[in-house]
């Protein structure tokens, strides 16, 4: 009985998941690589939500209680979120949006390798910056106001999580940012 309980549990989530990359994949294309993250989201609650609608009628009748049902579809749905969740933050996104992951492409696509000079000519920062910023005003996180940036309220609480974490993780000091943004 457990092992069968087992079994099922790890069907739910595989499918929930397949589901997932298929909704995914479908609504990017629906909407032309446009917000990646809510796509992800919104792919993420269609797949955990179909399945288990349809896990209700299709295979409820082969766990071995109701309990054991509801505690296998709340498991593969966590489950689910979070490996989903960990793979869009991992995957995608951080292709998306990583300068480290286009220096590696771009390196990729140059089998003899490349000079840092060369490297450094073909970086363009002004466009990778005025690409984030219209990404941030899209999302209503800055706001530009007779020419000054600055944050909303949207992004003050973000800004506020950000710190929150570099701190709490105790991750390397940004010295004022002074690396990415030598003349501020």
């Amino acid at each position: 009985m457990i092992l069968n309980d087992l079994l099922l549990f790890c069907c739910l989530f595989l499918l929930q998941t397949i589901t997932f990359l298929g909704a995914q994949f479908a609504i990017l294309r629906l909407f032309a690589n446009e917000r990646l993250l809510y796509s992800s989201v919104a792919a993420i609650i269609i797949s955990v939500a179909f399945i288990t609608l349809l896990s209700y009628f299709l295979v409820s009748d082969y766990f071995s209680g109701i309990e054991s049902f509801a505690v296998s579809l709340l498991g593969s749905g966590l489950a689910t979120v979070f490996g989903c969740s960990l793979y869009t933050f991992l995957g995608p996104a951080t292709a998306d949006r990583s300068l480290a992951s286009h220096l590696l492409i771009l390196l990729y696509n140059m089998p003899g390798g490349s000079s840092r000079e060369e490297i450094l000519l073909r970086f363009n920062p002004s466009g990778f910056i005025e690409k984030r910023i219209d990404e941030c005003k899209k999302e209503n996180i800055i706001a530009d106001q007779n020419g000054t940036l600055i944050l909303t309220e949207k992004g003050k609480i973000i800004a506020r999580v950000y710190n929150f974490l570099l701190c709490f993780l105790r991750l390397r000091e940004r010295n004022a940012y002074i690396e990415y943004f030598p003349d501020a």
